[in-house]
């Protein structure tokens, strides 16, 4: 299950065919007549082409993700039936690279449309475009901008609602890096996301847009390590006042606008092609500028590591603690604290073998009316998959999920399991 999903009537026509525009406007600039095939992708004059197709077909029996494993009946209204159904997904791509002496810009487009067999009102089409350019100037100065638009959903179970959570996300920003002799560097980031659900009955209140600025110093130790210190500060403004009330207290429609300061200490390394990784521990606070409502103060922690254990075999971990925007209509936040670990053996040089497994814990600050505690969610994740490369452009894979939620609160939990068959071309 794929976590971006929108109904292909919210695309607007006019940004499809903009996007398209951009996409085109270098090959036709190039003036070349026809594409000549190079290896491993289309050459078309300078631009690297990457189109790239995929589809899979999946079993899932708890497709509303709901404690009961029941979604409404698509044939008697009012009606509830077992939420278990098979589903198809299609997934087109497409990514063009044109490096232009020591720079580079690349767009990418990416389409998931799934289509459920029986549960048709559940069908969406997914859209991603993404677009950055990359600069390299002597003397150790480089600067990236980049963006990144999705019209998606949230996947069943994330926020308050059993229903389909449709948006729209664009996240643009850009960073500036120096080198500053041959142990100190120095980068500063700029970045705004916007993010607008469809249904503003349900999800209004989350409507909102971010600014996040930042920098962060890099000190070399070691010839491949070094530490850094890290801060940056986010101002969160609200297009909505949530309807509330919000956690124990009386207050309703007001805006859960906020200042976010973090802070940072952390180390960097690139031991060797075997080992990377970033550790950071810091401390953040989110201010409300609604008077009573309840700040936090805390650490926060972000780790990401890839490491080769032998030839054969490498693992991924990604894990962090953090303070998020709420997603459910009676708090103001949570904090969710865990990670994810992925570890790939390849079993013969074209098969390789994936266990994946994760855990996160979300806390929520209030207890909110009716409830006689604190709402502590606990996600449970674990997976296998085979891949093969059949060609060098043609793999396939099988696999099983099995993810579970226990809440203390009635509604929120569930069990699902997924069971997939997926074949993809890539050139």
């Amino acid at each position: 299950m794929l976590p971006f999903r929108c109904s292909a009537r919210s695309l607007p026509a006019d940004f499809i065919g903009m996007a398209f525009f951009f996409i085109l406007f270098p090959f036709l600039v190039l003036g070349q007549s026809r594409p000549a095939m190079a290896v491993g992708n289309l050459q078309l004059g300078p631009v690297e082409l990457h189109p790239s197709f995929g589809i899979s077909e999946s079993y899932d029996d708890n497709i509303c993700r709901t404690e009961g494993k029941q979604c409404l009946d698509p044939k008697i209204a009012g009606a509830t039936k077992n939420g278990k159904d098979w589903l198809t997904v299609f997934s087109p791509g497409l990514r063009a690279a044109l490096p232009i002496r020591d720079h580079r810009f690349q767009m990418e487009y990416r389409g998931d449309f799934g289509r459920y067999k029986e549960f048709k009102a559940e069908n969406y089409s997914d859209n991603t475009l993404k677009s950055d350019l990359s600069f390299n100037f002597p003397g150790g100065l480089s600067a990236m901008v980049k963006d990144d638009w999705r019209s998606g959903h949230d996947p069943r179970g994330t926020s308050q609602s059993v229903q389909m959570d449709f948006y729209h996300r664009n996240s643009l920003g850009g960073e500036l890096n120096m080198r500053v002799g041959p142990k100190l560097n120095l980068a500063v980031n700029y970045t705004n996301l916007v993010l607008n659900y469809a249904d503003t009955a349900r999800n209004g209140f989350r409507d909102r847009t971010d600014n996040t600025v930042g920098g962060t110093v890099y000190y070399k130790f070691l010839p491949k390590t070094s530490a850094l210190i890290e801060y940056n500060y986010t101002t969160v403004a609200f297009d909505k006042a949530d309807p509330g009330p919000i956690g124990n207290s009386n207050l309703t429609n007001i805006k859960l606008d906020s200042r976010v300061p973090r802070a940072y200490l952390g180390l960097t390394w690139n031991l060797t092609a075997r080992s990377q990784g970033t550790i950071k521990y810091g401390y953040t606070q989110k201010k409300f500028k609604e008077p009573g409502l309840t700040d936090f103060k805390g650490g926060v922690v972000s780790l990401i590591l890839n490491h080769e254990l032998s030839t054969r075999t490498s693992v991924r971990l990604d894990a962090e603690r953090d303070v998020l925007e709420s997603n459910f209509g009676k708090e103001p936040y949570y904090i969710s604290t865990g990670g994810y670990l992925d570890l790939i053996h390849f079993v013969l040089p074209r098969l390789a073998a994936h266990l994946q497994g994760g855990f996160f814990r979300d806390q929520y600050p209030d207890i909110v009316p009716s409830q006689t505690e604190k709402r502590v969610d606990n996600t449970w994740t674990v997976g296998a998959k085979l891949d093969y490369r059949l060609q060098p452009w043609l793999n396939l894979g099988v696999g099983y999920d099995h993810s579970q939620r226990r809440s203390v609160m009635d509604g929120f939990g569930y069990i699902d399991n997924l069971y997939g068959f997926s074949l993809e071309v890539v050139l």
